[in-house]
Formats: structure tokens, sequence, C-alpha cells
């Protein structure tokens, strides 16, 4: 038996059964506004306006512009890949082995303050008696067809078993409770059975919550995950895919005036 999920890494998409279907963090950053980001990245541009402005002459104005504009994507793919090596140190501890000082697929050096994030990682997992059911996994819904990767499900000191995501970022965010809901609601997630990779049922989960990891210590925020809240991801699918094809489906060519008729 080998799994009906299958993920392709270059363009993060699944398929389920060959079909593709709709990834649960795409569809929920396509269907949702984010007026926060705006800011965000207006403000990046604007630092980085402030600490290159003696730099037009030099550059051209065009390329001036064009750098300042996309400043903050320098800055968010830094953010990005802080996360991952985040999520790199929490598979390392899941698997009962020690955070090495050097990130594991790379050889570099852990930077020093994501360093001290995974250290607080690390006492999460212990104050929190971390007892890892699935870590770092595909699952997905075979009725409402979609898919995801959960960060974590895992019984904790409180008894409850839990689904749970790493986060890195500046806060915690009602998108992170509709992401987590939904993984909530899978009907199967993907496990390794010796060399294959095989479909069981979805444990049973009681809570869902955000291990906001900081380099000055960490946090489980409970975030709502019931039926009402997955049921408004459901509605986000065809938002998504709408939004994904509005080029082609929602605007059609001009008109000629016609002829009077006669």
């Amino acid at each position: 038996m080998t799994s009906r999920l299958t993920y392709d890494e270059r363009w993060h998409r699944y398929a389920l059964d060959g079909r593709r279907v709709p990834n649960v963090t795409t569809t929920i950053g396509k269907a949702s506004e984010k007026p926060g980001l705006a800011y965000a990245a207006a403000r990046e541009a604007a630092l980085w306006a402030l600490h290159h402005f003696g730099e037009v002459d030099a550059m051209g104005e065009s390329a001036w512009i064009l750098a300042a504009r996309d400043a903050h994507r320098e800055v968010w793919n830094a953010s990005a890949e802080r996360g991952t090596r985040i999520h790199r140190a929490a598979l390392q501890l899941v698997g009962g082995e020690p955070i090495t000082p050097r990130d594991p697929d790379t050889g570099e050096p852990w930077p020093e303050d994501e360093m001290r994030s995974a250290l607080h990682l690390a006492a999460f997992m212990d104050e929190w008696d971390v007892e890892p059911l699935a870590a770092e996994r595909p699952l997905f819904n075979e009725v409402d067809l979609w898919a995801g990767t959960v960060d974590l499900v895992a019984k904790l000191r409180d008894g409850a078993t839990w689904v749970l995501d790493y986060k890195t970022g500046s806060g915690v965010y009602p998108e992170h409770a509709l992401q987590l809901a939904t993984y909530r609601h899978a009907t199967h997630i993907q496990v390794d059975y010796g060399t294959e990779l095989w479909d069981q049922p979805m444990f049973r989960t009681d809570r869902a919550g955000v291990v906001h990891v900081r380099p000055d210590g960490y946090r489980l925020v409970p975030v709502r995950s019931d039926e009402g809240l997955y049921d408004v991801f459901r509605h986000m699918i065809p938002v998504a895919e709408w939004a994904a094809e509005k080029p082609a489906q929602s605007v059609f060519a001009p008109l000629e005036l016609p002829a009077v008729a006669s």
C-alpha cells in the first residue's frame, strides 16, 4: 500500500489520487485579505530608502526605485529561512537528538538569535512533556479535497492531544487559527512505513495551538479550531480558485457596436 498523496516540492503543490488539490496555506493566503502586509512592505521600502538615499546617482533613478520597492522581499526571505531552520531544529528534538551547533542540512553555524530560539523550543518540548505522534507530516481531507503539512501532532502534559504549528514571526494571527482548524479536520495523515509512505486515519485531537518561538522565549498560544472555523476554510477554496483564475475568467474583450436591426 502506498500513499494516495504526492507533493511537488518545486511548485509546492499536492495531488490526491493524481488530481491536484488545494494547498491549505496557499488557499488561506489567496482568499484572505492581509492589509498589514502592505504596510509592512512600505515600511521596509522606507527603511531601505533611508539607508541608501545617497545612492540614487550611482544606481540610477529607475534601479534605485526598483531596489526600494523590492527591499521587503529580502527581509521576508530571511525571515522564512529562519523559520525553516527552527523547523529543522524541531525535527531534531522530536527525534530525540540534541540541537547541533550547526545547521544539519547546510553545515553553517546557527546565528546566535536562532540558536537562542532553538533552545527555547527545546525548553517547550521539555516543560510541556511533549509526546510526538507525528512531525512534519502531510495530511489531507479526502471529502473536501485539500492537503497540507502539519508541524506537530503531540500529547502534552495537560493530557490533551494537540495539533501544533511553529511560528517565529512577530505574533500569532487569525489565519493561523484557520490553518490549524483545517488540519484538525483532516481525514488522513501520511506516515512512513519502512521504505513506503502510507495513509492512516487522522489522529483524534482535542486542541490546536501555535508554539511561538522567539530569541527571548516561547509561548504556547491556543487557537480556535472548531467545525465552524473549518467551515470558513471550506468556503475559502472557491474564493482562492477564483483569485487564481480571475484574469482569464472574469473580464472579456470589449464589444463592437452592433448593427441596428432593420
